[in-house]
C-alpha cells in the first residue's frame, strides 16, 4: 500500500469530501467523523480504490457512510432526526436547502466535487443522461428562488 499516493488523495479531496458529507449530514463533527472513518480503512486496507478512479471512489464512500450514520442515528432514536442547523456558518448549505436530498449531493458533487455527470451517476446509481437533467433542472430552482 502507497501511503504517499493515500496522503496525495487526501490533501487533493478533503475539502470536498467532507463539504459533500456536510451537505448530507448537516454536522461538522460528524462529517469530520465520516472524511476521517474513509481514510482509516483505506489505509487499513479495507477499501482501495483502483488510480485514477479514486476521486468517484472516494465520494461514493463518503456517501455510503453518511448514510450508515442516518441509519445509525435512527435506529438509536426510533425516529429520523434531523441534524444540528449549520445553516448561519454556511451559506452554501442555506442556498441548496430547497432542494431534494438527491438533487443537493448531485449539485454538491457537481459543484463543490467538481466530478463528471459520468461519475457522479456511478455514485448515486443514476444514468449520466438522469444526473445532467436533474443537474439542470436543480439550478433552474436555485435560480428561481
Amino acid at each position: 500500500m502507497n501511503n504517499q499516493l493515500i496522503h496525495k488523495w487526501y490533501e487533493t479531496y478533503k475539502t470536498g469530501l467532507y463539504r459533500f458529507a456536510l451537505s448530507i449530514l448537516k454536522e461538522e463533527a460528524l462529517a469530520e467523523d465520516v472524511l476521517q472513518e474513509v481514510f482509516v480503512r483505506i489505509l487499513s486496507g479495507k477499501y482501495f480504490p483502483q488510480p485514477g478512479k479514486e476521486r468517484a471512489y472516494l465520494y461514493r464512500c463518503v456517501r455510503n457512510l453518511c448514510y450508515d450514520e442516518l441509519r445509525r442515528r435512527k435506529r438509536v432514536s426510533g425516529e429520523e432526526r434531523e441534524p444540528a442547523d449549520a445553516s448561519d456558518r454556511y451559506l452554501y448549505l442555506e442556498l441548496i436547502a430547497p432542494l431534494s436530498d438527491q438533487d443537493r449531493q448531485i449539485v454538491t458533487l457537481r459543484i463543490v466535487g467538481g466530478l463528471t455527470n459520468r461519475e457522479i451517476g456511478s455514485i448515486m446509481g443514476l444514468t449520466e443522461q438522469a444526473v445532467k437533467k436533474r443537474y439542470h433542472r436543480a439550478i433552474e430552482k436555485l435560480r428561481e428562488e
